[in-house]
């Protein structure tokens, strides 16, 4: 399910339903209870967690950044694209923005209730029965996502606080937390789903426990500098010959060759630059050689002689399965303007992969003098098939500019003409025609110029005759 409010692209997964049903899973069993009352219940929690994304949304845009809402099975999760590097104060401001929307929404209730008990109490039961739960909803929900355990609200806000060096305390902070809740869930109330939801998040802390490095800081934290190489000791021309060798073993795919001349420079006690570089090429080696394990172990000896790279930290994850860190980690580098293809190229077939095309597109063209002509052009393609025809048009249009490829102004007139814009469609026509096109049979027949032929029939008719 997939639709968009005040412009924020929201996609409703199966999962969230059945998380929803699951709390409300008595309603619908209890033959006392009326069956509409299981529908309210989930109506009400659709609002209620709708509202909490929304507060987080809206703190987004004040960034000038373009959120998109998911929710899922365990409650929803807002995404953005950062234009510029977010300071951590206005990260934990948009984390805890999302529980005093619902705090809000849960107030506009509560003085319902107080000033006019009277109407209160002459409410029918559906309606009062909403207006109790949508009370209580907003209320425990707020109170449960402000818990210190990641991936709730509470965690992301405990991570801001201590900062990217105690990326470490965090995760134990979030693994003991979201362990009692998780029993506090089970043993309390007795409820499986929420011991599910809390037990599944505790395991993810354990997960970025195991993937810490002791004393290090947390690889997704937006202010971590792009990596540079130690300038400390200069690299020998020995060294650096032996470097540049495996460096292009590596680009050639020869893989072990690669790692056994990095291995060599690191035998021979380099100075650091050397040597980080040198892990680098090991790390890389590895895990394009199908050993993401090793490639782990790696980063952590990288750790301790300087700065790794995002683009392999974010790959490695990646590789392992762990698509939401990597997701993490590459927008972390792109916060710091890293705009490498080893990040952008990892997070855009990321973003794809999980429905998020209207942001993928946004990246591409961020970029786009950078992506080759087949990447670009492809994009492109996948945001039109996607229905995203803003971002398909901006898209072919570059590759009209950088190409002067009549074709692509073609696409890019489809686009705009389905986007809802007639006239910017039947301008990037004639720039089309003024290229070399001359395939009027198609243009007046192509469907997605359906409103264009409609509305300016006789402009089009003047820059592609209507064949006879």
């Amino acid at each position: 399910m997939r639709f968009s409010l005040f412009g924020v692209p929201i996609h409703v997964q199966p999962g969230f339903w059945l998380m929803a049903g699951a709390f409300g899973f008595h309603l619908l069993i209890d033959p006392q209870i009326p069956k509409s009352l299981f529908l309210i219940w989930m109506g009400v929690v659709f609002l209620s967690i709708l509202v909490h994304e929304f507060g987080h949304a809206l703190a987004i845009m004040r960034y000038r950044a373009e959120p998109a809402i998911t929710l899922h099975m365990m409650g929803g999760v807002t995404t953005w694209q950062r234009p510029l590097s977010i300071g951590r104060l206005s990260r934990i401001w948009i984390s805890f923005a999302g529980p005093l929307a619902g705090f809000l929404l849960a107030g506009v209730v509560f003085a319902f209730y107080q000033a006019a008990p009277e109407t209160a109490n002459a409410l029918p039961l559906q309606a009062s029965f909403a207006l109790e739960r949508l009370l209580a909803v907003n209320v425990f929900w707020g109170l449960f996502n402000l818990i210190p355990v990641v991936p709730f609200d509470g965690g992301h806000i405990l991570e801001e606080a201590l900062g990217p060096k105690r990326a470490r305390l965090s995760a134990i902070i979030s693994l003991i937390f979201g362990g009692l809740t998780a029993l506090w869930f089970l043993v309390a109330w007795g409820s499986l789903w929420g011991t599910f939801l809390v037990g599944m998040a505790a395991m993810q802390s354990y997960q970025r426990l195991k993937n810490q490095p002791r004393g290090t800081a947390h690889p997704t934290a937006a202010e971590r500098p792009a990596p540079a190489a130690p300038a400390a000791e200069p690299i020998p021309q020995e060294l650096n010959r032996q470097l540049i060798a495996a460096e292009h073993a590596l680009n050639a795919e020869s893989f072990e060759q690669a790692g056994t001349i990095a291995e060599l420079v690191l035998a021979s006690s380099p100075p650091k630059a050397a040597r980080v570089r040198a892990l680098h090429i090991l790390g890389w080696a590895y895990l394009l050689n199908g050993q993401p394990r090793e490639a782990a172990r790696v980063t952590t000896s990288i750790e301790k002689a300087g700065e790794v790279d995002l683009a392999l930290v974010g790959a490695i994850l990646r590789a392992k399965g762990e698509l939401a860190t990597a997701r993490e980690v590459f927008e972390a580098a792109r916060a710091t303007g890293d705009d490498r293809k080893e990040i952008i190229g990892p997070l855009i077939q990321i973003l794809i992969g999980e429905g998020e095309i209207a942001r993928a597109a946004a990246i591409a063209f961020d970029i786009v003098e950078s992506l080759s002509e087949d990447d670009a052009a492809e994009m492109a393609r996948i945001a039109f098939e996607a229905g995203k025809h803003e971002w398909a048009s901006r898209l072919f249009e570059s590759m009209f500019e950088r190409t002067d490829e009549a074709s692509y102004a073609y696409d890019a007139a489809r686009s705009r003409a389905l986007e809802g814009d007639p006239p910017g469609a039947l301008n990037l026509l004639r720039r089309a025609v003024a290229a070399g096109y001359s395939d009027a049979a198609r243009a007046w027949s192509d469907s997605a110029l359906e409103r264009l032929r409609r509305e300016l029939g006789d402009e089009l008719e003047s820059v592609l005759p209507r064949p006879s």
